[in-house]
């Protein structure tokens, strides 16, 4: 979900003050956020060395993120640890990303020599196509922002969740793409959208971001759930998100097979429970690692949730109280920057958008949901493969967004998105 990334870097912006002695004697608590704001300050006082160690702490809590290994590599070349720059850049190539360290001035150095030639040969080999991803449908000259997806078997209808036009398109088996929401609805911009066809019922997570049309300052921070027939596509029920002074995001959300409706909030970060006949959804979980949740699969009684900033999550939901388990990641590989998941027979499928090039990914999981035993690129650096948004399972295959509309569009300068063909792509898992 592109605008919790745009949280999270606004986060990220925050500056904090340089460590000094009573502060540094505190790192150890610190969160791996936490360091890399006080590296961010220290890298635009220039003060490149408290830059280099505060990253190397942040690094030492989350060693698989591209991102900390990229901002270590550069620090330490601008501190003339070149050795050490060449050992963080091939962790970094390892991982199967491909930042433009070519392009970045800090790594001026190590241009020319040998060891840096075998870095760009190998990042070279990252932003080439991996595994396979075939166009199932385009949809030219959209100026919205499509986030949402959702397929119904029974039917062969594809659901569109649009942040910017604030509704759900449908797509049907002929290829013919209509408004499903009603236009006098007031919606908030539509992400997530899940079925429940026991109950006949599509569900979608709404939100008031700056991207929807019609945005207002008094709006910000506003989330629901809305509920529509799957018989006669009337709007059934909105459930607002609890007011409690924070902001919110629902970004995604998976049906239980009682009907329970679990909900990702990006901003405040909680997942969110609505029960089947209730008035209001509660809150299930508040974690102290939750930065900015995104996409989330039940399997049994265990929910796995990503996080943008801190990987994936399993919930153990068989307690009289959740227990949250954060899972590690497999040795070169991210968990980094994961966006929409979808369930796969022994594990999941994720599109992970905050990596370059971004990517779809299979994540096997051990059989008790413990850990993870494998991580395989199934579609990465093919053209048009970016701008990822959320996935789904058509016909058991992972289906995903590309060009969502999310990239080129700034709300503060222009009133839509510009047009753009939305392309919807299938991976094709091993």
């Amino acid at each position: 979900m592109h605008v919790a990334r745009h949280l999270f870097c606004l986060l990220s912006a925050a500056l904090l003050l340089p460590l000094t002695p009573s502060s540094a004697q505190s790192a150890a608590s610190s969160t791996h956020t936490d360091l890399r704001r006080t590296a961010e300050a220290a890298y635009q006082r220039k003060d490149f060395a408290a830059a280099r160690d505060a990253y190397a702490a942040a690094l030492a809590l989350r060693p698989d993120s591209p991102r900390y290994l990229y901002h270590l590599a550069a620090t330490q070349a601008l501190t003339g640890r070149t050795d050490d720059a060449l050992a963080t850049l091939h962790r970094l190539t390892a991982l199967g990303v491909a930042p433009a360290v070519e392009r970045d001035p800090a790594f001026a150095s190590l241009q020319g020599s040998r060891a840096f030639n075998a870095i760009r040969t190998a990042l070279a080999a990252n932003r080439e196509p991996q595994g396979e991803a075939n166009l199932l449908v385009e949809l030219p000259g959209r100026t919205g922002i499509i986030e949402g997806i959702a397929f119904r078997d029974r039917t062969g209808d594809l659901f569109l969740g649009d942040v910017h036009q604030r509704c759900i398109w449908r797509r049907d088996r002929d290829g013919r793409v209509t408004r499903y929401s009603a236009e006098d609805e007031e919606l908030f911009g539509v992400f997530g959208l899940a079925l429940d066809e026991t109950r006949q019922t599509l569900w979608a997570a709404t939100s008031a971001v700056p991207e929807m049309s019609g945005f207002t300052p008094e709006q910000k921070g506003r989330a629901a759930l809305a509920a529509f027939s799957l018989v006669t596509g009337e709007l059934l029920r909105v459930i607002d998100v609890p007011s409690d002074g924070r902001d919110h995001v629902l970004g995604d959300l998976v049906v239980a097979p009682d009907g329970t409706i679990y909900a990702t909030d990006s901003a405040a970060p909680i997942i969110w429970r609505y029960l089947p006949g209730g008035e209001e959804m509660d809150k299930l979980v508040e974690y102290p690692d939750f930065v900015s949740l995104q996409g989330l699969v039940l399997t049994n009684r265990t929910l796995i949730v990503a996080d943008f900033a801190n990987g994936l999550f399993a919930i153990d939901l068989s307690e009289s109280a959740p227990v949250v388990r954060a899972f590690t990641p497999p040795p070169n590989a991210t968990l980094a920057g994961l966006d929409g998941l979808a369930p796969a027979p022994d594990g999941l499928f994720a599109v992970q958008n905050g990596v370059s090039p971004q990517r779809v990914i299979r994540i096997t999981l051990s059989a008790d949901l413990t850990a993870i035993t494998s991580l395989t690129v199934l579609a990465s650096a093919f053209p048009h493969l970016d701008d990822l948004a959320l996935v789904t399972l058509v016909n058991g295959r992972p289906t995903f967004i590309a060009n969502a509309g999310w990239e080129n569009f700034d709300p503060t300068k222009s009133a839509h998105p510009p047009a753009h063909a939305v392309r919807i792509f299938q991976a094709t898992p091993p």
